[in-house]
């Protein structure tokens, strides 16, 4: 089961990534002030980062290329994040009904369950989780494809860098 310290532990980690939080801010998920600055999400395995800029509405893994389409707001939502596109402003990740099914790029609506995330920390990187279910998570499968949700099961492919962009 995971554990509220775990989030705690995970929240915190992103934010000082992100520069969130400040030499003031309390150590601790409940206590950070605000997430802050732009994210990128980046997977070794596909040589990939996360994408917005899809033909349709679903994030993909492309090339880096340092446009606006792979950088992403995180947004606090208690231990959990919104994680909405800066290049599709309102429009956040949102985890599909089905394994195997792409993940969405959709306007963001706070009380959406299904768009709300956790960044569980694995060594030097993080798996980018559901924060409903713990078990399902986002994974790339190659560059130019879309990423999908799958069951977790830490493999690189369900392993991000997280950098300020």
């Amino acid at each position: 089961m995971y554990s509220i310290k775990k989030a705690a532990a995970a929240t915190v980690t992103v934010l000082a990534v992100t520069g969130a939080v400040t030499a003031a801010a309390p150590a601790s998920a409940g206590q950070v002030r605000q997430a802050g600055g732009n994210v990128r999400f980046f997977n070794e395995a596909t040589n990939g980062s996360l994408d917005a800029n899809s033909a349709g509405s679903v994030a993909i893994t492309w090339e880096p290329n340092g446009t606006a389409f792979q950088d992403w707001i995180l947004r606090p939502l208690g231990p959990t994040f919104r994680i909405e596109s800066v290049a599709k402003p309102g429009n956040c990740l949102q985890l599909p009904p089905f394994v195997g099914d792409p993940i969405q790029v959709a306007p963001c609506n706070t009380n959406t369950a299904s768009q709300r995330w956790r960044l569980d920390q694995v060594g030097d990187k993080f798996v980018i989780a559901d924060a409903v279910d713990e078990f399902f998570v986002i994974e790339a499968t190659s560059t130019t494809n879309p990423v999908v949700k799958a069951f977790r099961d830490r493999g690189p492919n369900q392993l991000w860098d997280v950098t300020p962009s």
